[in-house]
């Protein structure tokens, strides 16, 4: 085996359990506390990473199981054929996330991550009742991007003391427009495979000429305000190299979208759109 397919055999089982994504989450942590100016807590990384990926890890399991024995996407079939082995690990994340919450995050910050878990809670109990026919507003891709961008922002807004001014909210909404567009962009790219796993996606619900058009619309947006924010808007630094680091990832996701062919290949499109959430690093530089 040449290094070539190694490499590639390490990045699938990387993104397969996502790990790429666990990583992003880390840095899109550090991220927001670097834009807020606030202190980097070691303890609170590790919640995130492991909150991150209890979630998804969730949505994966869930949609294994719904789908049984006929999966064709590969993370699925992963999560259906090793669900024994991976539901005691994903409970004991679960309660490790929980415990290290409640011993060292503020009450008000636990409050809110209550009212978070709850609506996960609610989405995924919608989700396992109405897979057969899923209204529009259960759309995941949405719900996923939400949830991620508010996790990671909860507590170090709240350890800012003050509420985020328009500059601070125009970055964050960048992040949930780029965390919709990435996901949006798998299902796009995976399209026949969800329909034969009867996985309801964006690409599914909307179908693949609307949903690549909506894809540029929403990076598009990315592209106005981050370039609104570097030239106009931004006063410090810092803020002007956060949104030139948005401004990278939407380019990175455009180029996904505009050359598909060449992504397809070895599934590069999962490793290069996960991937451009590690960027968020960049702004340790500084």
């Amino acid at each position: 085996m040449n290094l070539k397919k190694i490499a590639v055999q390490w990045l699938r089982y990387i993104n397969i359990l996502s790990l790429d994504v666990v990583l992003g989450s880390v840095m899109a942590a550090i991220f927001a506390c670097k834009v807020l100016d606030v202190e980097i807590q070691t303890w609170w990384l590790v919640v995130i990473a492991l909150t991150v990926w209890v979630m998804y890890t969730a949505d994966h399991l869930l949609d294994a199981w719904q789908g049984k024995e006929q999966l064709k996407i590969r993370r699925h079939s992963f999560h259906f054929k090793h669900m024994k082995r991976i539901l005691p690990v994903w409970i004991t994340a679960a309660v490790t996330s929980i415990i290290l919450s409640l011993l060292e995050l503020d009450r008000e910050i636990i409050y809110l991550g209550i009212l978070l878990g709850i609506s996960i809670l609610i989405y995924f109990g919608a989700v396992y009742f109405n897979k057969e026919n899923r209204p529009y507003f259960l759309q995941k891709e949405l719900f996923i991007a939400l949830i991620y961008v508010i996790g990671i922002w909860l507590a170090p807004i709240a350890w800012h003391g003050v509420n985020p001014d328009g500059m601070i909210l125009m970055i964050i909404a960048n992040l949930v427009l780029l965390a919709w567009a990435e996901g949006i962009i798998i299902s796009w790219y995976e399209f026949h495979e969800d329909i034969a796993d009867k996985h309801v996606s964006f690409s599914v619900l909307f179908g693949k000429n609307i949903s690549r058009r909506f894809i540029w619309f929403l990076l598009i947006m990315v592209f106005v305000f981050s370039i609104s924010g570097i030239f106009f808007i931004a006063d410090t630094m810092t803020i002007r190299f956060a949104f030139s680091i948005e401004l990278l990832m939407g380019i990175t996701l455009m180029l996904l979208i505009s050359f598909p062919n060449f992504f397809k290949e070895d599934d590069l499109y999962r490793y290069v759109g996960e991937g451009s959430f590690l960027l968020p690093a960049l702004l340790l530089l500084i």
